[in-house]
């Protein structure tokens, strides 16, 4: 609501696919955007210090342009916002969207132990900590020994799917933007028309497949398509997506598809294994795609195979898309958004045969995932709704920022 906030975003660098989409009057500020060189960065950046500099530059930002609050989304944005609020005294509200050991060990540039030290330090100064899910609050609680009453709930917004890819140079219209933002820093998530059809009415093509050559039932002439999406790290689990794959095409025999979107450091490393194992007919890495939902109301199956989550978003749009679900049983996310595997099937993190399991089932009784992929339907809007949660963040944006 424009009447009530002004929103800016604050990044590390100024760039990235999705930057068309913050709208023309939001201001971007960004540190490596200019930033000017001089002997004492020299120094820092020798030392690996740079971080000191994102400090002193984020003060800045906060004084000249006279910020009320800062709501910071990620791990690392948490880091930066503490330090600029440390040296420009600045109301934070801290987001917690990933379980924090794997985000501090994969981060760390110093010890584990001053690493954590600081970040537990950094959410303590928060004026509050959301969470995305309850099973990462009680995480959170739990690995820097914060309050209860520090730490509250915010799941993640719901959005309708795109129309097109994203352009939004020039869009102006405040009713036509969801802001979750005060008069300070923060993120900014474009409203979408609810009534759009997943399908674009010009068809996507992804290395030669077309989003309209894949159907919602496989026959004998369409193979059982399965979609996931997700960077590829680790962390997601795909290794172990691609040796249920292995395990249904080379030994059960099952004719299907799996497409991956994403990108990220282990693309390599899974591209050679559906090369060694000549899955090359049954699986295409479809790189980065803004949007893909449009392509998992045309799927049999969307899988989730992470070893950890707080709240995917994947997993979210899939459910809300209206195709059945598979995913694995994470400490936080899933079972939440799956109501305990009332709404989908839930199997053990890093357990290929239990994919493969559950995949073949989801083959063998397509109607009974049908029905019950409308059930987790209706159970998502619910949960997700956008406009329940953006008003629910409009006041506590207030709250916060009028102490």
């Amino acid at each position: 609501d424009r009447s009530r906030f002004e929103p800016m975003l604050y990044l590390a660098i100024k760039q990235g696919v999705l930057l068309s989409d913050v709208p023309s009057d939001v201001p971007v500020f960004a540190f490596w955007d200019g930033s000017p060189e001089t002997w004492f960065g020299r120094i820092l950046r020798r030392l690996k210090l740079t971080q000191l500099l994102r400090h002193v530059h984020l003060a800045k930002v906060l004084h000249d342009r006279r910020i009320d609050l800062i709501y910071d989304r990620t791990y690392l944005a948490t880091l930066d916002a503490a330090g600029g609020c440390w040296l420009r005294p600045t109301p934070r509200i801290s987001c917690c969207v990933a379980d924090p050991g794997p985000e501090l060990e994969m981060h760390s540039r110093w010890s584990i132990w001053f690493s954590r030290w600081y970040a537990r330090r950094a959410y303590r100064k928060a004026s509050i900590v959301l969470a995305n899910s309850q099973g990462l609050r009680a995480r959170v609680i739990d690995y820097f020994r914060l309050s209860p009453d520090h730490v509250q709930v915010f799941y993640n917004l719901l959005t309708s799917p795109r129309k097109t890819e994203p352009k939004f140079e020039g869009r102006q219209n405040a009713s036509s933007i969801s802001s979750t933002n005060v008069q300070g820093i923060s993120f900014v998530t474009p409203s979408f028309d609810d009534s759009v059809n997943i399908s674009d009415p010009q068809p996507e093509v992804q290395h030669g497949i077309s989003d309209r050559s894949v159907v919602p039932s496989a026959t004998a002439d369409e193979p059982f398509l399965i979609v996931t999406a997700g960077r590829l790290h680790f962390q997601k689990g795909h290794r172990f997506l691609l040796e249920a794959i292995d395990d249904l095409v080379l030994q059960r025999g099952r004719t299907l598809k799996l497409m991956i979107f994403g990108e990220g450091e282990g693309e390599e490393e899974l591209r050679e294994y559906v090369q060694s194992h000549q899955l090359d007919k049954y699986v295409t890495l479809m790189g980065f795609v803004p949007d893909p939902r449009r392509w998992y109301g045309k799927a049999n199956l969307f899988v989730l195979s992470s070893l950890n989550e707080g709240m995917p978003n994947a997993l979210i749009e899939a459910v809300a898309s209206g195709v059945p679900v598979l995913s694995t049983d994470c400490q936080s996310g899933p079972s939440e958004i799956l109501d305990g595997g009332r709404c989908g099937l839930l199997v053990p993190t890093g357990d290929a045969k239990a994919l493969a399991d559950g995949i073949a089932d989801a083959m063998d009784h397509q109607t009974e995932w049908r029905a019950r992929a409308a059930v987790a339907k209706r159970h998502v809007e619910q949960i997700f709704d956008p406009t329940i949660g953006i008003h629910r963040l409009e006041d506590l944006l207030e709250q916060l920022a009028s102490r």
